[in-house]
């Protein structure tokens, strides 16, 4: 019955989707209010729909339905409710279902935010979004089902009795459910984490969440409303997909220290660049619209940053999915690879004709020029180039090298992580400094005595920083540099907040938390972005320290014995244990206590779980703010006298996560809906117009 449930509510979604799209266009252009009403209808009918499939699988995995092949295939009878749970987007088929509902939820949302505000952009807009709903939803109809079910066919040859189908097959018989149960293969050890509960959704809002304004900037080039009205329209929706993709990409470097045991929360991987490509354009992106509200510029180029987010986001679907790549955090290779690349390549055609069309029309063209090297409008340029470089280099390290290398040479190439390392520090060192500098610029034109003066606070208090880092410990020329770099930026936004709050003391005689509390309220956009800036610097300044000065050591100890890590810290081997956990892995801990300065600090459990499948390497961390003690068993002799553990000292590693915790925060703020009059004006004005009708 779930699985009929299901796959009704799918395709009926699809044909939903199919419809809005074709309404929406026919009502456009046939100018015909009635038939775009009816396609926007159908539009919103897609998430209900979509809710009800999705519903209905998860109610699958949670009443352990294996007749279902996906149930079968990511839970087994030992799987806690938990990770049933997280077991919808535990695989390609269910994650793509959730996909859709994202989607279409994002969809819905800006349907029913923007209809009455944003009507000449709406049809198109809503086209757009459908293609877009309409493919995914295909995907999962046709070429990745997660209602196929297991039927057994008596009559067949006995190595074709079991099949796997959508939908009944003449005279097939149901398996018998104990042999299913008993045959489930599990979830992934690797997707066993509080984490991948929030992980996977975040990213996926992030993704789809950008669908959204590359739909409304569509719907501005086919419909000839070239103003700013999309920018306005879709700021909330980049800012608040933008905020998701931002929550996948730190919770995913959660999950990689805590579950993969390296040590380390980014390491490069092609999949981990995929998500982290559209990240990088969308901040441009975001950037540099604000230019073109100030100032009617770059129209043109935000245009192409929009299509370019989009694009990536595509892209980096059929790299994760589509198996081209071989990665822990993509998916096996399955038939959806080709038809995602011909729809990524398809729309991304669409957008940039659309977009060649409008600029030969000269319809695009700027209000205003560039005035000045040190104005606000070059400054955000030249931060977008840096942004855009940081693509580049990446794309190219990930993907672009090794697929022309095995296409061409037929040799497959990887360009590691010290690749990496040599190509993105520089970017991100000019991006740190114009992060600083181009808040304190003024708009059209700025004087460099007028930037100096800006500049000589936040100068004064960086220097002063580095000062005590270095009296503290030793410093190197590159940690020297970026933190220079980052204290910068994060001192800009500090001062420039205060003196905010300063100038409102001054003039209405406030405390400075209601000052603050005011700054923040009345301006949004520009605080909350300060606030984000800041936590981009807790995180640089965590990044920083735990590459710059990681420390890592290999130690074999028998029982009882203590080693000394560096000059604060020894550890001593305690003992070993081996149990049998209910769900079939066998769990191998090591006990080890952990001393600073002669004083115990923490006793620390690593672990090995074996699943019948794969090893899994659990550390045993001990964190302060100051810096983590990681902890890996890597190996260990059959009675447990001997062991062999892998230690790393991370240094401001904590700082990663506390400024991802600063970041929200700010793009909370810059997001909130704000009321465009305070509200006492707005009861005065309903008071006038009610007197004025008393009076008439």
């Amino acid at each position: 019955m779930l699985a009929e449930l299901g796959l009704a509510a799918l395709a009926l979604s699809f044909v939903a989707a199919l419809y809005a799209l074709v309404m929406s266009v026919a009502g456009e252009r046939l100018h015909r209010e009635a038939l775009v009403i009816s396609g926007r209808n159908a539009a919103l009918a897609t998430f209900p729909l979509l809710l009800v499939a999705t519903g209905a699988l998860l109610v699958a995995l949670l009443t352990r339905d294996y007749q279902i092949a996906y149930v079968w295939s990511v839970t087994d009878p030992q799987t806690p409710d938990f990770f049933r749970f997280t077991a919808l987007w535990g695989s390609q088929r269910g994650s793509l279902l959730f996909w859709c509902l994202t989607m279409s939820l994002f969809t819905t949302g800006a349907i029913l935010l923007n209809w009455r505000s944003d009507r000449r952009l709406m049809p198109y807009s809503i086209a757009f979004m459908m293609a877009a709903l309409l493919f995914f939803v295909g995907l999962v109809l046709f070429l990745e089902n997660p209602f196929t079910r297991f039927w057994i066919l008596p009559a067949a040859p006995a190595d074709a009795q079991v099949v796997e189908t959508a939908l009944i097959p003449p005279g097939a018989v149901l398996p018998d459910a104990t042999r299913l149960a008993d045959t489930s293969q599990g979830l992934n050890p690797l997707l066993r984490h509080f984490g991948m509960i929030i992980h996977p959704p975040m990213l996926y809002l992030g993704f789809v969440g950008f669908t959204v304004p590359f739909a409304f900037a569509m719907a501005a080039l086919a419909s000839g409303d070239l103003s700013s009205n999309w920018i306005k329209a879709t700021r909330r929706w980049s800012l608040i997909a933008w905020l998701f993709l931002s929550l996948g990409l730190i919770l995913g470097g959660r999950w990689a220290y805590d579950v993969l045991g390296w040590g380390g929360y980014w390491g490069w991987d092609p999949v981990e660049n995929a998500a982290f490509l559209p990240w990088l354009v969308g901040t441009a992106f975001i950037h540099s619209v604000m230019i073109q509200q100030k100032r009617g510029m770059l129209k043109v180029w935000n245009m192409f940053l929009v299509i370019a987010t989009f694009s990536a986001v595509m892209f980096g679907t059929f790299a994760t999915r589509s198996g081209v790549i071989e990665s822990v955090h993509s998916f096996a290779r399955s038939e959806v690879g080709f038809p995602m690349l011909a729809f990524w390549g398809t729309m991304t055609l669409i957008a940039l004709a659309l977009l060649l069309w409008r600029w030969q029309r000269g319809d695009l063209q700027d209000e205003h020029h560039f005035t000045g090297l040190l104005s606000r409008e070059t400054l955000f340029v030249l931060n977008n180039i840096i942004f855009m470089a940081l693509t580049v280099v990446i794309f190219w390290g990930s993907f672009g090298a090794p697929i022309l290398s095995e296409l061409f040479t037929g040799t497959e190439i990887t360009l590691g992580v010290d690749y990496f390392m040599q190509v993105t520090p520089p970017l991100f060192l000019a991006m740190y400094v114009l992060m600083g500098i181009a808040p304190l610029s003024a708009w059209s034109a700025t004087s460099v005595a007028r930037l100096g003066r800006a500049l000589f606070v936040p100068a004064l208090l960086t220097g002063a920083a580095l000062l005590l880092i270095g009296l503290s410990s030793p410093l190197t020329l590159v940690a020297l540099i970026g933190y220079g770099a980052v204290l910068l930026a994060g001192f800009v936004a500090m001062v420039e907040t205060v003196r905010g709050a300063a100038a409102r003391r001054a003039t209405r005689r406030e405390s400075w938390p209601r000052a603050l509390a005011a700054l923040f309220g009345r301006n949004q956009r520009r605080y909350g972005g300060y606030l984000v800036h800041l936590g981009i610097t807790v995180i640089g300044i965590g990044v920083i320290g735990s590459t710059v000065f990681q420390l890592e050591t290999r130690r074999t100890l028998a029982q009882g014995e203590t080693t000394r890590i560096d000059a604060e810290y020894e550890l001593r081997y305690d003992g070993f244990e081996r149990g049998l956990a209910a769900d079939g892995r066998t769990i191998n801990t090591a006990t080890v206590t952990v001393f600073r300065d002669g004083a115990v600090v923490t006793q620390l459990r690593p672990r090995i779980d074996d699943y019948p499948d794969m090893p899994m390497t659990i550390a045993g961390a001990h964190s302060t703010l100051e810096k983590d003690f990681y902890v890996l068993l890597t190996g260990v002799d059959t009675a447990g006298a001997v062991a062999t553990f892998k230690v790393y000292i991370n240094p401001l590693v904590n700082l990663v996560w506390w400024g991802g915790l600063i970041l929200i925060l700010g793009t909370l703020i810059a997001t909130w809906p704000r009321e465009s009059a305070p509200e006492r004006a707005r009861v005065t004005q309903t008071l006038r117009g009610r007197r004025l009708e008393a009076a008439g």
